[in-house]
């Protein structure tokens, strides 16, 4: 044992302590009495452990669902976009919960606060299927009530699911899946209606739904013809309300923003067309539009998404075009085609593309100045050559699940 003298030789730690407990002075302590203040520290920290594990084996003792989720393949071949695999997003997220109980418990889930759905175990097994995510925060409880009123909960997830991008939306959708015999008829409606009655019969002889880019000015001039193609089951989308150009195209092949076009005339143009036919006919506009002339760029499609409009144009490729080009009347011109030339230039694209008319989108329109040679006379025959090679007619919401 070693004494201490009037020299102390033991090791001696400095400790300052804080103002709470006096002046602040410097204080000595031996290395015994550290070892005893860590001592105390250790079994501390081990009482906390041990009553964190009872805590946890309690836990483990009840049932623990098994949260798996469900999900669709899909294949490239199956999306609209070719190109950046980047520009891609969730549009609709379901998830399934699957979990362990006693048959005489009672399962609930809620999501976000609201009672989603309500099962017993069978076999001491429960499922939750095809539960809907929301955009935002999802937070989902699976609880369980005994038969003495109990309640426990089993689990709480939370899961964050994103809203669609607004690149994404703003888009220009073209063609559907190439990897489907579906196609879109689709019929645009500026200022004139010439040719819209007979499209009506034709397309109501062969129960055939189509997709209608209207414009304001169309829907406020006609409204039976509206009122019919709602009835007949068409769809209708939006082609602004005075049909103006949107680029400079027309003045040099460039599809640079007409300057006097901007965001406020863009959305305006869109959202008049939306209120009057909504006033009109009690029904919401799809949300999908078609630029006057085809004249957009990236810039004037995401003005048009930040109010929930997603382009849509009509099906390109091999040098063939499923615009019809039936608006024009000038038979000297080099791009008049005869209806018969229409039919023939459809079917010839089937035959140049390697997924034939898949996913493809026709363009047609709804007037005509024509005085005879109607492009909408071939509209039987053309319906039934491409039902014969095993198509099938969609609108576009349909095309895209939207």
């Amino acid at each position: 044992m070693i004494k201490e003298s009037a020299h102390d030789f033991r090791l001696k730690v400095p400790l300052r302590w804080p103002p709470l407990f006096g002046s602040r002075k410097d204080h000595w302590i031996s290395i015994a009495d550290l070892l005893h203040v860590l001592e105390f520290i250790v079994i501390i920290i081990l009482a906390v452990f041990v009553v964190r594990l009872s805590l946890t084996v309690k836990s483990l003792q009840q049932p623990q669902p098994v949260i798996t989720t469900d999900t669709t393949p899909t294949t490239l071949a199956d999306s609209v976009f070719y190109t950046n695999p980047l520009d891609a997003m969730v549009l609709r997220n379901h998830i399934d919960l699957e979990g362990e109980a006693g048959d005489h418990l009672i399962i609930s889930l809620t999501v976000n606060d609201d009672l989603t759905a309500v099962t017993i175990p069978e076999k001491g097994k429960f499922t939750f299927r095809n539960i809907k995510l929301e955009y935002g925060k999802n937070i989902l409880v699976i609880r369980a009530l005994d038969p003495a009123g109990k309640t426990v909960v089993l689990e709480r997830l939370e899961t964050q699911f994103g809203s669609p991008r607004l690149d994404y939306l703003a888009r220009d959708f073209t063609r559907g899946s190439r990897s489907k015999p579906k196609l879109a008829l689709t019929f645009d409606g500026g200022a004139g209606n010439h040719a819209t009655g007979p499209i009506l019969d034709h397309l109501l002889e062969k129960n055939i739904s189509c997709t209608m880019f209207l414009t304001g000015r169309f829907i406020q001039r006609y409204p039976d013809l509206v009122e019919r193609m709602i009835q007949d089951g068409h769809q209708v989308a939006n082609h602004t309300w005075s049909h103006p150009h949107l680029t400079t195209f027309y003045e040099n092949r460039k599809h640079t923003t007409h300057p006097g076009i901007s965001r406020q005339d863009l959305q305006k143009e869109l959202n008049k067309t939306a209120s009057r036919y909504y006033n009109q006919t009690g029904h919401k506009m799809s949300p999908f539009w078609r630029a006057p002339f085809g004249e957009h760029n990236l810039e004037i499609r995401r003005w048009a998404a930040e109010i929930g409009y997603t382009q849509v144009g009509w099906t390109l490729g091999h040098g063939e075009s499923l615009d019809t080009m039936d608006w024009v009347a000038d038979t000297t011109v080099s791009y008049y085609r005869t209806a018969e030339e229409i039919m023939q230039n459809i079917l010839e694209f089937e035959n140049k593309d390697p997924n034939g008319l898949n996913g493809g989108i026709i363009l047609m329109h709804l007037d005509t100045q024509r005085n005879g040679d109607h492009a909408y006379e071939i509209l039987p025959a053309l319906i039934d050559t491409l039902r014969h090679k095993g198509y099938e007619f969609t609108t576009i919401s349909k095309m895209f699940n939207r």
